[in-house]
C-alpha cells in the first residue's frame, strides 16, 4: 500500500502541545497544502476526527470529489495535563526528558507511549487490510505526532530519528507499507515533501 501522511494546515499555535485540544485553522491555511499537493490522485482520504485535520482533509478531497472518512485512531497523542500548553512553559528539562524517553517521562495524566504506538500501528494495519496492495495512494491527514508514530511503526525507526524529523504544517510523507510474514508492519519512506 502507498500511503501519504499529511500534517494538518496551520493553526497559528506553533510550539503548543495540542493533542486532544483542537484549535481551528487560521484563515486561508489550506490554500498552500492544496497547491503543493494538487494533482495527486488519492483513491481514499482518511482523517483524524480533530477539526484541524478534518478541515485540511476536506480541502484536499474537494478537487477529487472524494468524501473524507474519519478514523479516531489517527487522533494526536494525548498530552494529558500538558495539553494546550507551550513546550517552553514547562519546567526546565521536562520536555527534553519526555523527548528523550517518553515511556519513563510521560505527561501527567496523558496517554501511555506504548498505547499510542499500538493505536497508530492498528490504524495502519486496518488501512492495509482495507486497501491491500493497491498502488493508488491513500491519504491520511493527522497531527504531527501521529504521523511521526506511523513512520516509526511502519519503518522501524528509533525514537531519536522521529524527533529529528521536522514535520511542519502541510508536510507530506509518502510511505510504502506492507505486512511482513509475521503480520508485523514493514515500510519504507518514499518521499518527504516539506512546505
Amino acid at each position: 500500500m502507498i500511503v501519504d501522511l499529511v500534517r494538518h494546515a496551520d493553526t497559528g499555535r506553533r510550539g503548543h502541545m495540542d493533542g486532544r485540544s483542537d484549535p481551528p485553522l487560521v484563515a486561508g491555511a489550506t490554500d498552500a497544502p492544496c497547491r503543493r499537493h494538487a494533482g495527486i490522485a488519492w483513491m481514499r482520504i482518511v482523517s483524524s476526527p480533530l477539526r484541524r485535520a478534518h478541515d485540511t482533509a476536506r480541502a484536499l478531497a474537494a478537487p477529487l470529489g472524494l468524501l473524507v472518512q474519519t478514523d479516531p485512531q489517527w487522533t494526536e497523542f494525548d498530552f494529558g495535563d500538558w495539553d494546550g500548553m507551550r513546550g517552553d512553559a514547562l519546567a526546565a528539562g521536562t520536555l527534553a526528558a519526555f523527548h528523550g524517553d517518553p515511556r519513563r517521562n510521560p505527561p501527567p495524566n496523558g496517554e501511555a507511549w506504548d498505547a499510542f504506538g499500538q493505536r497508530i500501528a492498528g490504524a495502519l494495519q486496518a488501512l492495509l487490510a482495507d486497501v491491500g496492495g493497491d498502488e493508488a495512494p491513500v491519504l491520511v491527514v493527522s497531527p504531527g505526532g501521529a504521523l511521526r508514530m506511523a513512520l516509526g511503526q511502519a519503518c522501524g525507526l528509533p525514537l531519536s530519528a522521529l524527533w529529528a524529523l521536522r514535520i511542519d504544517y502541510g508536510t507530506r510523507l509518502r510511505l510504502r507499507v506492507e505486512a511482513g510474514g509475521d503480520g508485523r508492519l514493514w515500510g519504507e519512506l518514499l518521499e518527504l515533501a516539506q512546505p
